[in-house]
């Protein structure tokens, strides 16, 4: 079912869910679907507006997460294919955002997501997909890893972006040049890179 009071962004047009106040995007006052309706009305060729689903999160399936820019123009698509779906921000730091699909429309959402992945990542064919990628085992030496190692323990090939590394208290990853970890608030010993 979809949402009959959305809160629809005036300046951007991303959809989220009831009962948000502000757009994580632009930062303005979001309005309900409705009265964003009211207040345009929708030209020829324009983009249809996007069904926002109020399902339960844990009900849907995750399509993609990516910045705002690529996470609208998916928008648009999902829109014009008539695909109820929702947006989630899933790292403000970095303004991503995922988008989630009911399983029965995840199928023509994913040929969706890849017509868009086409126009986005021009030079992107033979890029494998996500769900496709084997992260059990070393990408050097085959060896076995575990779901939380930062380093391979048979070549020893760091497996962690440089500017990352884990919180001694929580074990969280976390940024290199922080001071404070995000997820525990405990101080970062900046020693023990």
């Amino acid at each position: 079912m979809a949402y009959s009071d959305s809160a629809v962004c005036p300046k951007c047009k991303v959809g989220f869910a009831p009962g948000t106040a502000i757009c994580p995007i632009c930062k303005i006052p979001l309005v309900s679907e409705g009265e964003f309706e009211d207040e345009s009305e929708e030209e020829p060729g324009e983009t249809p507006e996007p069904i926002i689903l109020d399902d339960d999160i844990s009900s849907l399936k995750e399509l993609r997460t990516a910045d705002v820019e690529w996470i609208h123009h998916l928008q648009d698509k999902l829109a014009e294919a008539g695909i109820p779906h929702c947006i989630e921000q899933s790292a403000p730091r970095r303004m991503s955002f995922s988008v989630y699909v009911r399983p029965e429309d995840l199928s023509r959402a994913k040929d969706i997501d890849e017509k868009v992945f086409a126009e986005e990542v021009p030079d992107g064919e033979g890029i494998p997909h996500v769900e496709n990628l084997d992260f059990s085992s070393c990408p050097a030496c085959g060896n076995r890893l575990g779901e939380n190692d930062l380093k391979c323990s048979s070549c020893g090939l760091n497996l962690s972006p440089a500017d990352r590394r884990k919180c001694s208290n929580c074990n969280e990853v976390i940024e290199v040049n922080i001071a404070v970890c995000p997820h525990c608030g405990c101080n970062v010993d900046s020693s023990k890179v």
